[in-house]
């Protein structure tokens, strides 16, 4: 997955400059496997069946008369900090509003309005925005709420991109203090309600033609395409008018999204990652050089930027494969009542406003895109529009896997990674069998879900109580506490309850360091974490303690987080090898320069499946197979007759269904 996606940018761009349709650039509808511009490229036909999934979902829970927006403080926008949160439900179909409030300070009053943002304009309350004040409330000691009743058709006249509330009397853009806006998916679905269009069919043409004909659509979703390849590049190559990064400096294509110190020793003293190394504007409090360089840590104010010196945290880089599989929130949580409305990455708490995906860009922007350290929109960088954060929030959706493996039922042919699938499913280590399987409960089939509930929660697992963490080694005390999800003060320093949300696993082996602030580099240490005093002792561990008729918490014996670790990495091989053969069998029948650009992507992948399971020498067989493959792969780009290349696709595929076959039954 290193270097694939700057392959498929090159042919994105070769299509516009050849001006080909946007909405022939569909690979087709999705296999049940996902579609062929998988995991290290984006799939936008992959994304279609996902957003049917959500449409179906939405409509059974009653479609545009039941839209919620969460509301939240947003760094960089708020006005003033809040640690006040809120939910605003609305009817878009008989025009009614339903908002609720909590944390508000008991007598001060507030307005609350709607706002639609100009055309082209930034996605933020500016003056020239058309705008709809519902109402004033009065916040009490407890919830506050506010009802608007708009008429039928308003909404049909008025498109709410913004929910604000902001201080009585004062203007959005004057005095906002919490924001939320519609995710991704609610904004499309409201825009095809709204203008519904015909149903084409297209001929396979631009880059559809590389992986086969075109199965026509049965809704009207063509436009994604064109969304997805317009996120592609934004992602990859937009500044926003800011210092010269952009979202790819920290979330690279060529290294699985992330970025990790042997990753950053590669990169050239001018990489804008190093920018505030040669600004002087940015010289203090903006990176830790040091701790960056060696540690692949970030800075982050995630509780605002009011006293940059001493209220930060230093997090890893959050990879963004398999968005779709990570992202939902627990609803109710007393932890968490009104959570963000998607889960990101660490705390969930990266996202300003509602915490969607679309509105992590802009903390994104604000964060790490600005010129200065006064973060002044329209000054030290650009606020992107609606449209940009649409095409984002497509982009990296199309991202990686869009569906769970099903783990209980895989079978493995080596005997140490069934021992791992034993000890994931169900938690037996030391020889009794627990209640439930521990890695399973957070990290439900290889994902990041609970086992109950298709949620992603946060949990307290004590990464946080860890001893020794490398990054206060290297520099003494540089290390802050780091309290998670919230804005409350947290005992021992940090703001937040100290919990974090997992992460997807399948796509582990080689996107770490792990944890949220790269405590520890392999996937082994990760797996032993849980052995640790720091987790035993933690909230979650309590937890498993009080639920498990075995009385403990997680106790693995080494070679059980051999096996664990032995598991993760032929998962993490094997969902290589699949994303690397659709590539393989697309070369089949295309020109040199798309048999070409097709190859770079399968080498990639190849080279990864290869590359996790030689670290940990597992399955000797399957990675002399790999490499076969891989040097056949190599061919490609050098063989100039298309019957010689299309001659190789079989041998390579035929490899790489050997190697697959020495590491799990065929099914």
């Amino acid at each position: 997955m290193r270097s694939k996606f700057k392959a498929l940018l090159y042919l994105l761009g070769a299509s516009l400059v050849l001006g080909l349709p946007w909405a022939l650039l569909s690979p087709g509808e999705p296999s049940p496997a996902g579609g062929p511009i998988a995991n290290g490229g984006a799939n936008p036909s992959a994304l279609k069946a996902s957003f049917r999934a959500w449409w179906s979902d939405h409509d059974a829970r009653g479609g545009d008369r039941n839209v919620v927006y969460s509301l939240g403080w947003s760094k960089g926008y708020s006005r003033e900090y809040s640690t006040a949160r809120g939910i605003a439900q609305l009817d878009l179909l008989e025009g009614s509003v339903q908002v609720e409030l909590q944390g508000l300070r008991s007598g001060e009053e507030w307005d609350v309005w709607l706002v639609e943002n100009r055309p082209g304009g930034g996605a933020l309350a500016d003056r020239g925005d058309r705008m709809q004040r519902l109402g004033r409330v009065t916040a009490g000691p407890g919830a506050t709420r506010l009802s608007s009743r708009l008429g039928a058709g308003f909404f049909n006249r008025f498109q709410a991109d913004l929910i604000v509330v902001c201080r009585a009397g004062k203007k959005p853009e004057e005095a906002g203090v919490l924001f939320g806006s519609p995710d991704f998916f609610q904004r499309l679905y409201t825009q095809r309600r709204m203008k519904p269009s015909p149903m084409p069919s297209h001929q396979a043409t631009g880059l559809a033609s590389l992986f086969g004909p075109r199965v026509a659509s049965a809704t009207a979703f063509d436009s994604l395409d064109a969304l997805v390849a317009q996120g592609a590049d934004l992602f990859q190559n937009e500044k926003f008018n800011g210092n010269g990064r952009t979202c790819g400096t920290c979330h690279p294509p060529r290294n699985n999204f992330t970025i990790d110190p042997k990753f950053i020793a590669t990169l050239p003293p001018n990489d804008a990652l190093f920018v505030f190394e040669s600004n002087p504007d940015l010289g203090q409090n903006f990176e830790n050089s040091q701790l960056l360089r060696e540690m692949g840590l970030v800075t982050e104010n995630a509780d605002g930027f009011d006293d940059l010196a001493h209220k930060f945290v230093l997090r890893g880089v959050p990879h963004t494969l398999a968005l779709l599989n990570s992202r939902l929130p627990q609803p109710n949580s007393s932890f968490e009542p009104m959570p963000p409305v998607e889960r990101l990455g660490w705390g969930g708490d990266g996202a300003p406003g509602s915490g969607s995906l679309r509105e992590f860009a802009l903390g994104a922007i604000i964060q790490h895109a600005t010129r200065t350290l006064n973060r002044t929109p329209g000054v030290d960088f650009r606020v992107p529009t609606d449209q940009e954060l649409d095409a984002m929030a497509a982009f990296q959706l199309a991202l990686g896997r869009q569906e769970e493996v099903d783990l209980p039922n895989m079978i493995f042919k080596s005997p140490i990674v069934r021992r791992g699938q034993t000890v994931y499913l169900t938690g037996d280590s030391a020889g009794g069998t627990l209640a439930a399987g521990k890695c399973n409960r957070c990290h439900f089939n290889g994902g990041s879900n609970v086992s109950v509930g298709n949620q992603n929660r946060n949990f307290d697992v004590g990464i946080e109580q860890l001893p020794n963490h490398p990054a206060n080694l290297i520099l003494p005390g540089a290390m802050p506490i780091d309290g998670g999800f919230g804005t409350a003060a947290k005992t021992g320093g940090g703001f937040g309850n100290g919990r974090f949300n997992p992460t997807v696993v399948v796509e582990a082996a080689d996107t770490g360091p792990f944890f949220h602030n790269n405590a520890v580099s392999t996937i082994e240490e990760a797996v032993d974490f849980y052995n640790s005093a720091a987790f035993n002792n933690s909230p979650a561990a309590l937890g498993f303690k009080s639920q498990d008729t075995g009385g403990i918490g997680i106790h693995l014996e080494t070679t059980d987080v051999e096996s664990v670790a032995a598991l993760l990495r032929v998962l993490n091989a094997l969902e290589n090898i699949r994303s690397s053969s659709e590539f393989d069998r697309a070369v089949a029948g295309k020109s040199m320069d798309q048999a070409r650009m097709l190859s770079e992507l399968a080498l990639a992948d190849t080279g990864d499946a290869i590359r996790v399971l030689e670290e940990r020498n597992l399955h000797f067989t399957a990675i002399a197979k790999l490499k076969e493959a891989y040097a056949l792969e190599r061919l490609i780009p050098t063989t100039a007759k298309a019957q010689k290349r299309n001659a190789l696709i079989p041998r390579i595929l035929s490899l790489k269904e050997q190697a697959r076959a020495e590491m799990i039954e065929t099914q």
